[in-house]
């Protein structure tokens, strides 16, 4: 899994975490540090047509396989 941090550029305290997964992504929002949210099982397509992959990346790390 290649997880990458965003920072949203409308609002400096949102940060969205993209997590790519063998059959997609998982997006979920951060606001001041906290979760927002549940989180959402999505498709790049998505990801693309709310324009987070065109934010700043603040850190992407790879996780091991559970």
């Amino acid at each position: 899994m290649i997880k990458t941090i965003y920072q949203d550029k409308y609002n400096p305290q949102k940060t969205w975490e993209v997590t790519s997964m063998s059959h997609g992504f998982y997006l979920k929002q951060f606001i001041c540090n906290k979760q927002f949210g549940r989180g959402l099982r999505t498709t790049r397509e998505y990801i693309q047509s709310i324009g987070i992959l065109d934010m700043k990346i603040l850190t992407r790390w790879e996780e091991p396989e559970k």
